[in-house]
């Protein structure tokens, strides 16, 4: 997932939009006015007029950008209102409670046919929400519940044949197996987006430096999913703040690979024996997605948080 989070768009890093504990789903929005495809230097400009305009509408009285992501056509998703925050893009005040709300940069006119990179980045942030923002599973538009041509008949035809990954369902890959390489794709980024560890796929591949991937190349892809038996549970005394152990490493690739990375220092959530603030924020949110652990989500990882974080497949 390219997330671009608030601060690194222009935003303050916190909305001031009320908590919300968990969602139905979530809703797809466009823009519904014209609108031109455009470098990706320039998306953050646009998310920020959005921002602007939301916030000198008087009528509706916003207190930020009232969606919670928004998806550019590159396929970057920048962080809105954010996750566990009420939207204010639904339509009114029962189905801004019900539904979190992220929008394409798709317009009514001139730019209206979302790419693959685009409905890639809205899988993502969907994904998101269920994972780290307590979104259940149902996915639907603007129009569901509100009288609305948003948001548009081709990008409503995604949203109902289930809003599927393009390409099948390994994050953009061709197949469950393999990436084909595409036009501005390289390995570092390739391994970004489908949540892997870039050395790991250039050893599957046999790449070594520069690691120059090719248009139309297809890459194998390394196991990305949990493995059938997590390794022995270190104990307790491996987890306390401000103390280094090798299990806290171990943990941390496996928040990386589930996604469970939104707390960090500024410069991305990177795995080290290390224990810190950051590190148990993470895993109380890991905590909180699970029925077995949603009770005590007190970031301090038990023998069953270690055992499902080392198991479950994202």
């Amino acid at each position: 997932m390219r997330l671009v989070e608030r601060a690194a768009w222009g935003a303050p890093a916190t909305s001031p939009a009320a908590y919300l504990p968990s969602a139905r789903g979530v809703k797809v929005h466009y823009l519904g006015s014209a609108y031109s495809s455009r470098a990706h230097s320039l998306c953050d400009d646009y998310v920020r007029k959005i921002r602007a305009e939301h916030l000198a509408n008087a009528k509706e009285n916003y207190v930020d950008i009232a969606y919670n992501a928004v998806v550019c056509e590159h396929g970057y998703v920048y962080e809105g209102r954010g996750l566990h925050k009420r939207t204010g893009a639904n339509g009114n005040a029962e189905l801004n409670g019900r539904d979190y709300a992220v929008c394409a940069l798709l317009g009514s006119s001139g730019f209206t046919e979302p790419p693959d990179a685009m409905l890639a980045g809205l899988r993502d942030a969907i994904e998101w929400f269920r994972a780290n923002g307590a979104a259940g599973d149902w996915v639907g538009g603007h129009k569901d519940g509100y009288a609305t041509a948003c948001p548009g008949a081709p990008l409503y035809a995604w949203v109902k044949a289930g809003a599927p990954r393009p390409g099948g369902t390994g994050g953009g890959s061709d197949g469950e197996d393999q990436y084909t390489v595409r036009a501005g794709d390289t390995l570092s980024g390739i391994a970004r987006r489908l949540d892997l560890d870039w050395r790991e796929l250039a050893k599957v591949n046999g790449l070594s430096e520069p690691y120059t991937v090719y248009v139309g190349q297809e890459l194998d892809l390394p196991e990305s999913g949990g493995g059938t038996q997590a390794p022995p549970y270190p104990g307790r005394s491996a987890f306390v703040l401000g103390r280094r152990h090798q299990a806290v490493t171990d943990l941390d690739r496996q928040l990386v690979r589930l996604g469970f990375t939104r707390h960090h220092d500024g410069n991305g959530y990177q795995p080290g024996p290390l224990f810190t603030a950051y590190t148990r924020r993470n895993i109380a949110d890991f905590q909180r997605s699970r029925p077995e652990l949603s009770n005590d989500p007190d970031g301090y990882p038990g023998p069953v948080t270690w055992e499902l974080a080392h198991t479950l497949r994202r």
